[in-house]
């Protein structure tokens, strides 16, 4: 349930996320307005396939093109679509910390569970000022919620150690999760269970290697592919503690392989990704924001051929 006047966030650590999480684009229409009713849509969509939660803007929700005011519109408008059915997380990240604090603090007054954010600076005495500047702004407005640590040096040009994200985890008592997309995943997810066992690690980079992150420790996935329902099983076979389901429930996820690998292209994934939510009804159209590309006939021709075949080994699913 979305956090409101009435409901008493904790003192203490939050409670760490586990299980599957959806990024969700931000829907626009056909002339690059924010789309609030198709933001909805998608929503509702998300809650029937079945995941834990849903995040807004991260970087596949264009947050970065996006005005404050069209920013409050996304969390006010998925926190109602959501209900109280799922959680709905917010992407604060900004460039510079004053103003990610705002955000974030803003943010959870329109209703959002938890932030994600990513670090602003590499030095870890700054990333660990960045978190507890933001926890102590946490409970001066009411009491802590889960923060996600987006680990994503690709997008924010930021490495920072297992070690370091060890650190801010004991020290800063609402950071409870790691989104882990920092390649190859399952080295430093190895090494962050080793150094802090109760430290949760979602995998990302579109499920790619979620077998793998899952085998090594990891608590779920929080990603945009546009076919949640691909992950749930896998994921849900490994924290579930039934063995006997897992190699049943690997092999179905074995088998949209070449369909994740096509739709996290760099450059043209987000707007494969829309299209897919486009022909699966929850939204209206596929558009992306400058300078993000727009969908191509040839690719489009292309996505055409990796839904059929993705019909063909996956008949359950709604293709």
């Amino acid at each position: 349930m979305g956090l409101n006047e009435t409901q008493q966030r904790p003192s203490g650590r939050p409670q760490a996320l586990r299980g599957v999480y959806t990024i969700a684009p931000t829907p626009f229409t056909r002339t690059g307005e924010l789309d609030a009713e198709s933001l909805a849509g998608l929503v509702r969509m998300l809650v029937e396939a079945g995941v834990d939660g849903v995040t807004v803007l991260g970087f596949l929700g264009e947050a970065h093109k996006l005005s404050e005011a069209e920013q409050d519109t996304v969390v006010t408008v998925a926190r109602q679509a959501a209900g109280d059915r799922i959680r709905v997380y917010a992407g604060a990240s900004a460039g510079g910390v004053d103003l990610t604090v705002k955000r974030g603090v803003r943010f959870l007054e329109l209703g959002a569970d938890g932030l994600m954010v990513a670090p602003a600076a590499a030095q870890p005495e700054a990333v660990l000022a960045q978190y507890r500047e933001l926890d102590q702004a946490l409970v001066a407005s009411g009491g802590r919620v889960p923060v996600i640590v987006h680990d994503y040096p690709a997008a924010t040009g930021i490495k920072l150690s297992a070690a370091t994200l060890a650190h801010v985890h004991a020290e800063v008592p609402s950071v409870t999760t790691i989104k882990l997309e920092d390649a190859p995943t399952s080295p430093k997810l190895s090494a962050l269970k080793a150094v802090s066992p109760g430290l949760s690690v979602l995998g990302g980079l579109g499920g790619l290697y979620l077998l793998e992150e899952l085998q090594r420790g990891a608590d779920g996935v929080m990603t945009g592919l546009s076919y949640p329902e691909l992950l749930i099983g896998a994921v849900r076979a490994v924290l579930g503690d039934a063995p006997t389901e897992r190699r049943p429930a690997f092999s179905v996820y074995r088998s949209a392989a070449a369909f994740l690998a096509f739709e996290f292209q760099p450059g043209i994934g987000l707007a494969i990704r829309k299209e897919v939510y486009r022909r699966r009804g929850a939204i209206a159209t596929a558009f992306v924001r400058a300078p993000g590309q727009q969908l191509d006939d040839e690719t489009a021709r292309e996505l055409d051929e990796q839904l059929e075949y993705l019909s063909a080994v996956r008949p359950d699913l709604k293709v």
